[in-house]
């Protein structure tokens, strides 16, 4: 708080011309005596403030005051003010063009002559992702197009963002989706149901097709050799439904060999030549490879090892095929060779001993690896950062703090919640990254969004 005091001395002296005359001196003195604060300072939560200019002289005075920024504005600009009174000005503060974080700008004020000035602080806070429309049940993202793929149940829609004009189109489903995979060329999509799939042509946005199946869809893969795989949610010990999509009807077909159990993950291998698949329920957890090469799906062989390391439930490649990483940290070459295949590679630290990797995706063209993890023994709960590796040494490199979801929760009360990051996924380039995220327990109408991450 300042405290200022003006004194004004006006001293006249009569000196007389005799030895023995002499007049006193008259002296007159003005003071002005007045408080106002150092600075206003405007968090997030609040547009208005009130100023208090105090005048704790015996006198009169008068002031103006003017902004230097024209987003802040002023319910008076000018006033007097009687002897130990105060005058209150309302602050108000403009945030809507205002960029994150902190912006600074000062008031400035004539006081009986006097200048002075009051710092404005103003934090602003402006969500950048993007809010969606729908839920989020799962996605993929299509490196050949820059777009990500992303179904929903409510509405039942298959959904495209297009990362480079971040246009979004939406094509209805006739099923409530269970699961998505799209081509490597990004051309088509596969999306799983309960007892059925669709097969989508996501450049012309439409359905070719929609096929059925005899299981629930947990999870599925759409080859390139127009074959769709479905993993079943149900029945313990099952097969792989295989669909043959150049067919019309009668076009399922199950898996060969050994079986699998349900509940299983699949991934397409960047050759298009096999699959692999990550066990869930059993214990211990291990992966597995099936050959498409002939169309249905042929169970070839499980890693050579048998609790050894932890797979936990789910696998990714790299981006050139050569590496997989699996959902318990455990990263392991592949080959064609079953003696050298799913052999251990490494294992990827985190913080946190007890965390497994909810989603993971490669950069080649920033040589990164980008992981979202959960944490807790019993109640898992999803970090709110990326964590980004180096993908030679798999050394970890830093983290990113996903941006908050602000809630109002009343006229006066916001509070911040945390982002629950579901997916996340680099472009080809590698400059960005795309970021599914939830606003978890702050009921919203709309609690999904997408957050874009400039990678350097």
């Amino acid at each position: 708080m300042k405290k200022i005091v003006l004194t004004l001395i006006t001293l006249l002296t009569l000196i007389g011309c005799s030895n023995n005359d002499s007049n006193d001196s008259n002296e007159q003195i003005k003071e002005t005596n007045y408080s106002i604060p150092d600075t206003l300072n405007f968090t997030i939560f609040n547009n208005n403030l009130v100023l208090n200019i105090e005048n704790q002289a015996k006198t009169s005075l008068n002031y103006t005051i003017t902004s230097s920024k024209d987003y802040v504005s002023l319910s008076k600009k000018e006033g007097a003010i009687t002897s130990l009174n105060h005058d209150e000005i309302k602050v108000t503060v403009d945030k809507k063009n205002l960029t994150n974080g902190k912006s600074y700008s000062k008031l400035y004020l004539n006081i009986n002559n006097k200048k002075d000035s009051i710092v404005v602080s103003v934090t602003n806070f402006v969500e950048q992702k993007v809010v969606l429309n729908s839920d989020v049940v799962d996605a993929e993202f299509s490196k050949v197009t820059n777009q990500l793929i992303y179904v929903s149940s409510s509405p039942a829609t298959i959904n495209i963002l297009s990362t480079n004009t971040g246009a979004i189109e939406s094509i209805p489903l006739q099923y409530i989706p269970t699961c998505v995979s799209i081509s490597q060329d990004g051309k088509t999509a596969a999306v799983g149901h309960d007892a059925h799939i669709s097969y989508v042509n996501l450049t012309n946005k439409t359905i070719i097709n929609t096929y059925s199946v005899s299981c629930y869809a947990l999870d599925i893969v759409l080859a390139n050799n127009k074959w769709a795989y479905v993993f079943p949610q149900k029945d313990q010990w099952t097969h792989l439904r295989c669909v043959n999509m150049n067919l019309q009807d009668d076009n399922e077909i199950l898996q060969s060999g050994n079986l699998i159990f349900a509940g299983t993950k699949g991934r397409l291998h960047p050759s298009g030549k096999y699959l692999y698949g990550a066990d869930n329920g059993l214990s211990p957890s291990d992966i597995e490879k099936y050959n498409i090469q002939n169309g249905n799906a042929e169970y070839l062989y499980d890693s050579p090892y048998h609790g050894d390391y932890p797979m936990n439930g789910n696998l990714w490649f790299s981006e050139d095929g050569n590496r997989i990483f699996t959902r318990g940290k455990t990263v392991l070459r592949t080959s064609e060779l079953r003696n050298q295949d799913m052999a251990y590679n490494g294992t990827i630290t985190t913080a946190d001993s007890y965390s497994s990797i909810e989603w993971l995706d490669h950069s080649a063209a920033k040589n990164n690896i980008y992981l979202l993890l959960t944490t807790g023994d019993w109640m898992l709960r999803k970090l709110p950062y990326v964590y980004i590796y180096n993908d030679t040494n798999l050394a970890f490199k830093k983290k990113i703090s996903l941006e908050q979801f602000l809630v109002s929760k009343n006229e006066s009360e916001k509070v911040f919640y945390n982002a629950e990051p579901f997916f996340v996924f680099s472009n080809s380039a590698g400059n960005s990254l795309f970021v599914i995220v939830k606003a978890t327990g702050a009921g919203l109408n709309k609690e999904w969004a997408i957050e874009k991450i400039s990678i350097e």
